[in-house]
């Protein structure tokens, strides 16, 4: 039967709408099927990334054990957490804050003493004005004090320690650092600082880890004198690991570096090096007094 040419547009028409809607309709299910694939791959990423964190369930304060039971561990996305973070395996029955915690603080290493640290009944806080700092330096760095002689020998005295700036009035020390030292490590600062007093042209300067996350410390290798090692020979303070590590440096570079180096040196400034001592000693004390009165009257609200 004949449609006339009206009708057949008609027919035409429809089947080509139908053919459009079908095209958009295959795409829009082509978009949909595409953001659902996008989106169950963002949660199964999400879901991958993941981490267990620590976190407290009451207020710790600095200095204070605290045990596991006073934790409880939750997930969150690793970009959200602590780059440092602790996990399960980083604690041990007992643990030390570091600093005032409180309530609901997701833990990171820097806030924890864990039993790893293996932080020793002999370290103690130091003050030390008499060490030529970086203009860069800042509370949290982490730094070797090393010892350069005259004739230009370098030497490591204590490594990789977290300085500490005393904070005068809202004001940083010019000329004070603080950090934690063991009895070793005190007796061959105060050796150092003896020696860099006694020679002119020494230097006691502190040099800055550049990654000290992935920077592991530094050898120590300034040998200390014969009769500073006695001592440490018979400080119940110190350690026996550490008595012997003092011990093995002192033997394996006496010869080269204490007798013929540092020795010779300290013998070839004389009276004049004894009197550089006495007079440096004296500024330290003089600093000392100088700063510890400026810390004082900024507590009292004191304004020169």
């Amino acid at each position: 039967m004949a449609t006339n040419p009206m009708q057949r547009k008609a027919r035409n028409s429809f089947l080509l709408g139908m053919l459009i809607m079908l095209l958009i309709t295959g795409i829009i299910i082509g978009l949909l099927g595409f953001q659902l694939v996008k989106i169950k791959q963002e949660e199964q990423q999400e879901k991958a990334s993941l981490v267990t964190v620590y976190v407290l369930n009451k207020d710790v304060d600095s200095g204070q054990e605290f045990q596991q039971s006073d934790l409880t561990t939750t997930q969150v996305i690793k970009s959200n957490a602590p780059t440092d973070y602790l996990t399960p395996s980083d604690l041990g029955d007992k643990n030390m804050a570091k600093i005032n915690l409180t309530s609901g603080t997701v833990l990171s290493k820097e806030m924890v003493y864990t039993e790893d640290d293996n932080v020793g009944d002999d370290v103690r806080k130091q003050e030390y004005n008499m060490i030529l700092l970086p203009a860069d330096l800042e509370t949290g760095d982490y730094v070797d004090v090393r010892l350069t002689l005259p004739s230009g020998i370098d030497y490591i005295v204590v490594s990789k320690k977290k300085i500490e700036i005393p904070n005068i009035a809202g004001v940083d020390s010019t000329d004070t650092v603080w950090m934690d030292l063991s009895e070793e490590e005190i007796l061959a600062m105060s050796n150092a600082i003896y020696e860099a007093y006694q020679l002119i042209g020494s230097k006691l300067y502190i040099n800055k880890y550049s990654e000290p996350g992935m920077q592991e410390a530094a050898i120590p290798t300034y040998p200390i004198k014969r009769e500073v090692l006695q001592l440490v020979q018979g400080n119940p303070n110190i350690v026996e690991e550490a008595k012997n590590a003092l011990y093995t440096r002192y033997n394996d570079t006496q010869v080269t570096q204490r007798t013929d180096v540092i020795n010779r040196e300290l013998e070839n400034a004389g009276e004049q090096g004894q009197t550089n001592v006495e007079t440096k000693v004296e500024e330290s004390i003089t600093n000392s007094k100088t700063t510890r009165k400026q810390y004082l009257d900024s507590l009292a609200g004191v304004v020169e």
